[in-house]
């Protein structure tokens, strides 16, 4: 039974797609009805191995002969459910509830991200009566756990030199700029020894966290560094550490709440809580105002056999104390970060310990060149760095035909258009880091609470949204 009116044929679609479960990784059924929609429509495709999607659709009557445009969508979904739902997002469709003007799903994501977008190229492709040039619709896999359909799309696919990607929200803006990304993950050997001192837990928590993108410039405490500083200041005052275990974060691309390291040491103990809260007090009156519930504890801890040598223990110590992190240029015109590493995820195996960051920047060179620093310091301590995955990213243009007709039809409604930036990756950075030439905008319908349980689509703006969009082809 529907919920909304279905005949409004985005809304008919979006809750086709709803009942197919298509979260990241199990895309094969969505890609299958993608396939299947543009066979009934005898549209050409293809459906690549990755399970990506691409429509062509001739220009409309008149308009055979003008530039191709691109229109994009992922098809995936982020699947996260309220505790005790017992949703099972391989099989079971997504069951929606409409509160007036709110579409929501029950106990569920709603998958508006971006089932939004996908739902408006279907009907654009099923609608013979609108004017517009020749599509290049684009529905890719996997956006939302690495942006894998993108990255993997060949590129000899896509013909158009410009783009409109529909994985954005407000109605009343477009992203005019998105940051690239890399993985890297920074490796310190190590050896171990035999053991036989008093043994000790440091622990680093109640910080806030964050998006490494979204949050990187609000001076938030960033536990695995706080770690680090508090093992290199006590080495400073004489203390002899060697490490045991050590752990932090959850996320390359998360600001890490949370860091645990056991170790040994013969050092007075006394002394050693002494200079332990003489750094803590310190830390905590630094982040007062961006992470008030910093919390610092050390304990003692069951002895262990064995232990990292000392000689490994601070080189890693020192290694990880100046490795950086955060901030490292801001965009004056953008007014949002242009260059930051976050260092979210700190590992250990049986040979060595892992850093593992999340590098942004939109310009190459920058990412590489903070990767060279990097890499500079591992080398300094017998370690070394590996790149594990990059994408580009996509820099502010003064000048953009798209952007100029979505802000005309904007005006139509008394609407003056907002341009956001975003230090986060886009699959649109991606897009125009292989089509340097590529006029990009983002466009959606304003929805709330993406990723989790709470998302919500507004109708009407789903609505209205779309048949913006269809003047933007209109005129363009």
């Amino acid at each position: 039974m529907s919920v909304t009116d279905v005949s409004i044929p985005i809304n008919r679609y979006f809750e086709e797609i709803s009942a197919i479960p298509r979260g990241s990784g199990n895309e094969e059924g969505i890609s299958a009805y993608l396939a299947a929609f543009a066979e009934k429509l005898g549209l050409k495709y293809v459906r690549d191995a990755l399970n990506n999607v691409v429509v062509y659709k001739p220009g409309s009557k008149g308009r055979e002969q003008e530039p191709p445009l691109m229109l994009q969508a992922h098809m995936d979904m982020v699947c996260e459910q309220i505790g005790g739902k017992g949703h099972d997002f391989r099989k079971d469709p997504i069951t929606l509830i409409r509160d007036g003007n709110i579409l929501r799903a029950d106990g569920t994501t709603l998958g508006a991200d971006d089932g939004a977008g996908v739902s408006w190229m279907l009907a654009i492709l099923a609608d013979d009566c609108l004017s517009h040039p020749p599509l290049e619709c684009v529905f890719t896999v996997s956006e939302e756990t690495g942006m894998d359909g993108a990255r993997g799309l060949k590129k000899d696919l896509i013909t158009a030199r410009r783009m409109i990607g529909l994985d954005g929200h407000g109605e009343t803006g477009t992203c005019v700029s998105s940051s690239g990304g890399r993985r890297l993950l920074a490796r310190c050997p190590i050896q171990l020894s035999e053991n036989t001192s008093p043994c000790y837990l440091l622990t680093v928590t109640g910080l806030k966290g964050g998006h490494s993108g979204a949050c990187i410039d609000q001076g938030l405490g960033n536990a695995i560094k706080l770690g680090f500083r508090m093992l290199y200041q006590l080495l400073e005052r004489g203390v002899d550490i060697r490490v045991i275990r050590i752990t932090g974060g959850a996320k390359d691309n998360a600001i890490p709440r949370e860091f645990a390291v056991l170790f040994a040491s013969d050092f007075s103990a006394p002394m050693m809580e002494k200079y332990t809260d003489q750094i803590a007090a310190d830390l905590k009156e630094e982040l007062i105002e961006a992470d008030p519930d910093l919390a610092i504890e050390l304990q003692d801890a069951e002895k262990v056999d064995s232990a990292i040598t000392r000689e490994d223990s601070g080189a890693l110590i020192t290694m990880g104390y100046l490795l950086p992190n955060g901030m490292l240029a801001k965009s004056p015109k953008l007014g949002i970060p242009f260059a930051s590493l976050n260092l979210g995820v700190l590992t250990q195996t049986a040979e060595s310990i892992d850093f593992d960051y999340c590098v942004r920047c939109p310009v190459r060179s920058m990412r590489e060149d903070m990767s060279r620093q990097v890499e500079g310091i591992s080398s300094i301590f017998g370690g070394f760095i590996q790149v594990q995955n990059d994408y580009d990213g996509w820099n502010y243009s003064e000048t953009s035909p798209l952007r100029d007709a979505l802000r005309k039809v904007l005006a139509e409604q008394g609407i003056t258009m907002e341009e956001e930036a975003t230090h986060g990756g886009l699959e649109t950075g991606i897009f125009k880091g292989r089509y340097p030439q590529m006029d990009i905008i983002t466009y959606g319908p304003r929805m709330s609470g993406c990723h989790t349980p709470d998302e919500q689509l507004e109708l009407d703006s789903f609505l209205r949204s779309y048949q913006n969009l269809v003047k933007v082809l209109e005129i363009i």
